[in-house]
């Protein structure tokens, strides 16, 4: 890999987060970025050997660090998580009522998921039903389009 290289995959992938934060209208400070924040705040990082790193730092101290080399890979961790923020806004502002406050957030995660691809709204719904005690999938809402 030549010494350009880091920093030409940076592009691409600042790139690609811009138009997928585009496509479901993210306000740029929410998109996921490559500035450790500190305080807990997930970003993204470049590896010396090309690898995409997904990771964040609370006072300092590592809190977490995921590494693939697969773009999609890195993308879903951050699309995830910066969907399920953008969620809870959305939800606090748009309480159904007698609808639990995270049904809300997980069917919203769902959708702005799907916008940016349908696969990871179906994993992000497998995860959160294997997440739950006995695995009970009926608290989970439907993936958007899904029959119900």
């Amino acid at each position: 890999m030549g010494a350009d290289d880091p920093a030409r995959t940076r592009r691409r992938v600042e790139h690609e987060v811009a138009r997928l934060a585009g496509l479901v209208g993210l306000p740029q400070e929410r998109w996921p970025g490559f500035v450790d924040r500190d305080a807990g705040y997930p970003f993204l990082r470049i590896g010396d050997a090309g690898e995409y790193r997904y990771l964040a730092y609370e006072r300092g101290r590592l809190l977490f660090e995921q590494v693939t080399s697969d773009l999609d890979e890195l993308l879903y961790w951050a699309f995830r998580d910066a969907a399920h923020e953008a969620a809870g806004r959305w939800a606090s502002r748009n309480r159904l009522d007698g609808e639990p406050f995270r049904v809300t957030l997980w069917r919203r995660q769902f959708e702005l998921l799907h916008t940016l691809r349908p696969a990871w709204a179906g994993r992000r719904r497998a995860e959160l039903i294997a997440s739950l005690p006995d695995r009970d999938e009926g608290i989970v809402p439907p993936l958007p389009g899904a029959d119900c």
